[in-house]
This record gives C-alpha cells, structure tokens and sequence, in this order.
C-alpha cells in the first residue's frame, strides 16, 4: 500500500551518493508532511519508480543531469506533470524549468524536508504519537527473513542501504559454517556495517546483524534497543526461525518493518502476520523474483504482505518504510 498522499508531497529522492543521499532521508523523515516513496542510485531505477509511484516531485543530483540519458527520463517527467527540485553542490542551477536549490541554501533553511514543505506551500502536521522507534535515530527498526535464494536477494536489498541505514537484524536461512563467509560477503556489498549478531548487542543505525550459527534464535528486547540469542528448540523446523524474530519485533508496532524474502517452506509468515495486526509496515518478495516462493507466498495468503514487491524494489520500499513517520493502516 503507498503512503497516504491526502495531506502531503510525495518525493522520490534521486542521488547516486550514499552519504549525502542519507543526510536528505533523515531529514525528510523528520517532516511528515514529505512522504518519500523511493530512493534511486540511478536513471534506471528512478524511471522504473517514477512510472510506478508517480510522485509529486522528484529531487535530484545536479550532476545527474549531465548524464547522456537523462533528456528521456526529463521528457517522462514533463510528459507526467512532475515537478523536479535539483540540488547543485556549489551555485545553484538547473536544466530546463525546473527550480533548483544549492546544499547551503537547504542548510541554513533548517534541512531538507522543512527546506521542500516550505518552497511547496504545505502547512505543517502534527507527527502521529507512537511513530518512530522511540530512540533519536531517525529509522524504525528493519527485520528480514529468508531462505533458498536468499544470499543473492539480501545482496540486493542490502545494496541499497546508505553508510547509517535503519537497525536491521536478519535471520537467513544457511549452515554455521558458511555463515561467517555471508556476513563478510553481505558487508562488502553494503555501505552499512554487516556482521553476526552477538548476545545483547545494542541495535544502531549503521548495523545490520545477522542470526549466527544453527543453535540458537535471534530476537528483539523489547522496546527494540537490543537483540537476544536463546537456545531452544526449531520453530517452523528452523533454529534459528524467521518466526521467531518476526514475533519478537511485532512487540514494537509501528516502529517496526518487515520483510520476507525468498524462500522454500512457511518461516515467518505467522510472525509477519503478528506484525502487521501490530501496525508495522510488512513487505514480501512477489513471485516472478523469487527463486522459490514459498515463504513470501504463505505470508501473501494469509494477509501478512501489506506490499509485495520484485526484489529490485524492495530496498527503496524498506528504506522508505523504516524513515516514513506517516501510520499507515494496519490492515494495508
């Protein structure tokens, strides 16, 4: 289900720079009045997103519009009535009509989101209470679960993450010994710090932990601000079970989001159900990009998918997930 669009501007932020591309994230999330519905590292991506979501505006990198393709993805944007904010690093310019903003300008007008509610017109709201994790961070706290084919769709979804991306535990479904190996080959892959989780380790934004060996389960203490490992026998067949961590982050509601990947068998599908009953934001892997759909589909038939997306898409949707402030429906 896309963000409600009642009250506020839909964004799609396109900038090819991890860092920066964070710094505008957090600021958007701080402005409820900005519903961001994707981030695009390039043209590709944000054409995709833009014929999808059809944004309100789209807010790019100046030097994006230097690049060979972009007069078609310019031409779809004056063919959809979109309107395009450019951000130039130094002296502000833009290409054609659109208006234009330097980082100093952003800067001193108090950030991004106040900087893009303010040049739009729109009238502040009042942040829902409840919204957030709680802690200053500016990200809900992300759990992930998947089996079979699982390696390759994490590499995906974890590329997309920026330096400081949302908290994140994952529990992937693969023998102790090859998971050292995964943590090292998902931490090369993703500007975040990827690693095994370890007992109590404090979640952050910046780390993504996975569920070590085959022993024991991965957990949240709730109100979210660290993770637990408990022996215990299989649950779903699997120690450690994606139902497990699923049941555990549905104790943070809203402040949380779920994703469930490909994957052989039903792990995590009741627990992604628990969370959406408890208004956390769910996301499943569609059929056509999973190696096996098994997993995401029992979730999807069972009413857990609040958005079933192909894997290509899902980064941008969880980030967009884990930063948005606006409740969404529990039910999609």
């Amino acid at each position: 289900m896309p963000p409600d669009r009642s009250s506020s501007l839909s964004v799609l932020l396109l900038d090819p720079r991890r860092h920066r591309s964070h710094r505008y994230l957090l600021s958007i999330a701080e402005t409820p009045e900005i519903a961001l519905v994707g981030c695009a590292r390039d043209l590709t991506q944000a054409y995709n997103l833009t014929e999808h979501e059809h944004p309100d505006l789209v807010l790019l990198a100046e030097e994006v519009t230097r690049l060979g393709n972009f007069p078609m993805y310019a031409a779809m944007l004056a063919a959809l009535e979109v309107d395009c904010v450019v951000i130039a690093a130094g002296h502000s310019t833009a290409p054609g009509p659109y208006s234009s903003a330097t980082d100093a300008e952003i800067d001193l007008s108090g950030g991004l989101g106040p900087f893009l509610a303010a040049r739009c017109g729109l009238r502040r709201m009042t942040v829902p209470s409840g919204s957030g994790t709680g802690r200053d961070t500016g990200w809900k706290t992300v759990v992930i679960g998947a089996s079979t084919g699982g390696v390759e769709a994490l590499i995906r979804v974890l590329s997309d993450y920026p330096e400081t991306g949302p908290p994140t535990l994952i529990v992937q479904h693969i023998s102790a010994n090859f998971l050292p190996g995964l943590a090292q080959r998902l931490d090369r892959h993703c500007a975040a710090t990827v690693r095994p989780a370890a007992a109590n380790d404090r979640l952050a934004p910046g780390l993504v932990l996975l569920a070590p060996g085959n022993d024991r389960h991965l957990s949240i203490v709730a109100p979210g601000h660290r993770c637990r490992l408990t022996p215990g026998a299989p649950v779903s067949g699997h120690r450690p079970s994606v139902n497990v961590l699923f049941h555990s982050a549905a104790a943070l509601g809203p402040a949380a989001v779920g994703v469930l990947l490909t994957g052989m068998g039903r792990d995590g599908a009741e627990g992604l159900a628990a969370m959406r009953r408890a208004g956390s934001w769910t996301i499943g892997q569609d059929e056509a990009s999973s190696t096996v759909y098994g997993m995401p589909r029992a979730a999807h038939q069972m009413g857990a998918v609040a958005q079933q997306l192909p894997i290509s898409r899902i980064g941008s949707a969880l980030l967009s997930a884990a930063a948005h402030s606006t409740e969404r429906s529990r039910h999609g």
